[in-house]
């Protein structure tokens, strides 16, 4: 699943122009509490796991059409998924028909799909309880921050055992460094899908270029032109600013010179200044002030939304509510178009970087994999699974967009959609190297973005991740403080002045001196390994 804009300055600007302690935003964010020591049983599983799978691998050659033949067992079994939303009507029939019998041939694997609400997406959700309680299930999809929390519970498998062996085709076709997100202490606790552009991610402004046209707004390069343009979407459209906080990245870019980034993708107390490496407590820095104080301004012009706090509408963006959402690496077209236009068909998006003339970093490789919970005796058969879908161009076309010349057709190598219900996220499928583009996106857009990480350089926290084990109490407490007296000064409710001095002294009191002494010694080590 970002440049001065991706759609309109792409083609421009960059020569032409769907996702530790730490990663993504997709979920909600828990506490990092539980009893790690379970998780070192994980590699005694995987490694039982592994052998039983070569006992039962037979060189047939006969079934099967891709996966190395060798690796598809003799015996049926069948392996539980859970994804979030809803399932489709078309995807249910092709679960049912093609997609199973896919899997049937290929890895001799039966998958069940068990699709919980997005709002369960992340630590602390239902999945969470699932793994606690017991319940059986064998893969779900995961992102770093998640995974990291996950891990300090000891909820996941250590998968190392496996990924050499069961993913093939996966290593033909993902970078590796994409594990790097998902280690802890020497073992991979997860296996990431999609090889997708990541420098940059959620540094740009993603807006409604149809509105910016409409409005005859030509850039927008500073946050006094963002804050022109959202004031006029909301005069003239009626669309609120945003639903997101003023961590947002791509409002932090604007409000100074220093490079200054998450630790940790998003990570919200920890940042990194990315040339002198030193960490930062972000409540301490001017950057944080002028982002409080632009989002106060925002939120007394009524731009900011009253609910902006208890929103439970998953994609505001998306439904025609705001004017703004933070970018990710170009992939508005492929990652919020397409639902925009489902309310507004003649609706247009675009990414704009505040401040392009900053240096642009890549922070990780990727942000979706598939976690498999300690519960789970399959690791085998999901790293099966994790291969077949991003096997080759032919199954990944499969799975994202259905069966050629009934869900979609082929025009000059792109893919037509004839069906527009949701299969397999397309987000989570597609890679640059062998998944086929849709027809929405033109030659000049598909050039820039192969190439576009070839335009980020590596953040100096690159691969790494916070493990929490040692100051999960911290880590929860200054998580308390943060939700109940930083969110909403970052939402525009709370001023700076006459809250700040409160919000340094909670956090201090919650042990943040403990916290940050511990993520320096880990991210020391890290930087000398390196």
């Amino acid at each position: 699943m970002k440049k001065k804009v991706l759609s309109a300055l792409l083609t421009t600007t960059l020569i032409l122009s769907l996702l530790t302690g730490c990663g993504s935003d997709g979920g909600q964010e828990g506490t990092s509490s539980g009893d790690s020591g379970s998780v070192s049983g994980s590699t005694e599983q995987s490694s039982q796991q592994e052998s039983s799978a070569e006992a039962s691998a037979e060189s047939t050659g006969t079934e099967g059409s891709g996966t190395e033949a060798s690796l598809r067992p003799e015996t049926r079994d069948k392996i539980t998924v859970v994804l979030f939303g809803e399932e489709s009507p078309r995807m249910q029939e092709l679960m049912e028909n093609e997609f199973q019998q896919m899997f049937i041939d290929e890895i001799n694997t039966e998958v069940e799909l068990m699709y919980l609400p997005w709002t369960e997406n992340g630590a602390g959700g239902k999945v969470d309880l699932m793994i606690a309680s017991g319940q059986e299930f064998d893969a779900c999809i995961v992102d770093p921050k998640w995974a990291a929390s996950s891990y300090s519970k000891g909820y996941l498998q250590d998968l190392s055992g496996i990924i050499d062996k069961y993913l093939p085709d996966w290593h033909e076709n993902v970078d590796p460094t994409a594990f790097d997100a998902y280690r802890f202490d020497g073992g991979v606790y997860a296996i990431p899908i999609g090889n997708k552009p990541t420098g940059g991610v959620f540094n740009t402004v993603c807006v409604r270029q149809d509105i910016m046209d409409a409005l005859g707004i030509k850039n927008i390069s500073t946050l006094e032109e963002l804050t022109e343009y959202v004031k006029k979407a909301k005069e003239e459209y009626g669309l609120y600013a945003t639903y997101e906080l003023a961590s947002a990245e791509y409002i932090i870019r604007g409000t100074g010179d220093r490079n200054i980034t998450p630790l940790c993708k998003g990570m919200t107390d920890v940042w990194v200044d990315q040339d002198t490496n030193e960490l930062i407590n972000f409540v301490e820095t001017p950057e944080f002030e002028a982002a409080v104080k632009l989002y106060n301004d925002w939120y007394a012009q009524d731009l900011i939304p009253k609910d902006i706090l208890t929103n439970t509408v998953t994609l505001p963006f998306q439904a025609n509510m705001t004017s703004i959402m933070r970018g990710t690496c170009g992939t508005t077209l492929i990652e919020n178009e397409p639902g925009l236009k489902t309310v507004v068909p003649e609706g247009k998006t675009a990414e704009y970087y505040i401040s392009p003339e900053k240096p642009i970093y890549k922070m990780t490789y990727e942000n979706t994999a598939f976690q498999v919970p300690v519960t789970s005796q399959k690791a085998d058969r999901v790293a099966l699974f994790v291969n077949l879908l991003q096997k080759n161009t032919e199954m990944a076309n499969l799975f994202a967009y259905g069966v050629e010349g009934t869900d979609y057709e082929l025009v000059d190598g792109k893919v037509s959609k004839i069906s527009t219900e949701e299969l397999f996220y397309e987000w989570m499928i597609y890679n640059v190297k062998i998944s086929s583009p849709t027809t929405a996106y033109t030659d000049e857009f598909m050039e820039v973005y192969k190439d576009w990480d070839n335009k980020a350089l590596p953040s100096v926290s690159f691969g790494f991740s916070v493990d929490y084990s040692n100051i999960m109490t911290e880590k929860a407490q200054i998580d308390n403080v943060w939700t109940e007296l930083a969110t909403p000064m970052l939402a525009g409710l709370k001023d700076y002045d006459s809250n700040i001095e409160e919000l340094k002294a909670e956090l201090k009191k919650a042990g943040w001196d403990t916290y940050i002494a511990e993520i320096q010694r880990q991210f020391d080590e890290f930087l000398a390994n390196k």
